[in-house]
């Protein structure tokens, strides 16, 4: 029921893949994506349970959904969670770490329609070019932008912090 839910939410997107500066966003839009998706998460590629009870374990209510280009770490849905919240995590000695990334699902797709639509990428930056914004206050409305569409603030100004720490590093 979850990954129809989530097939038809992924079907009206415009953007399936979304870049600003080095980073990027894919989702997998289709049933059988999606089913891929949980590989190495929620489950084995064998098919074996990888979710657990504990505290670290992968939950098996996560459902995985997109992935960062830039380190291939997961976004993923709470599905116990009506406003469908996203987060996304790392491994840390065998156990994961989660971070929220937006409340809801809509708040999330709102995030990379405005990545979209002002760094109007199509691929990955690996160096800063003409077309790159580097403005600093247009790049702090667009992470006020982002705070509010997620209501996670703390994602998206470590979000922002690693591109300029981009810029930076292009310079010298």
């Amino acid at each position: 029921m979850i990954t129809s839910k989530l097939c038809s939410i992924f079907s009206q997107v415009k953007n399936k893949e979304t870049y600003f500066g080095p980073q990027g966003f894919v989702i997998a839009t289709t049933a059988s994506g999606l089913e891929t998706a949980q590989h190495g998460y929620g489950v084995h590629p064998n098919g074996s349970n990888l979710t657990g009870p504990n505290t670290g374990d992968w939950k098996n209510y996560w459902i995985v959904f997109a992935r960062d280009t830039e380190l291939g770490d997961p976004y993923f849905v709470d599905s116990n969670n009506e406003q469908l919240a996203v987060s996304t995590a790392i491994q840390v000695e065998g156990l994961w770490q989660t971070e929220p990334v937006a409340s809801s699902l809509d708040g999330f797709l709102e995030c990379l329609n405005l990545l979209s639509i002002n760094g109007q990428q199509k691929i990955a930056q690996f160096v800063p070019d003409e077309t790159t914004i580097v403005d600093k206050i247009a790049l702090e409305k667009l992470n006020a932008r982002l705070a509010k569409a997620s209501g996670c603030p703390a994602f998206w100004d470590l979000f922002f912090e690693c591109y300029f720490d981009w810029l930076k590093d292009d310079d010298g």
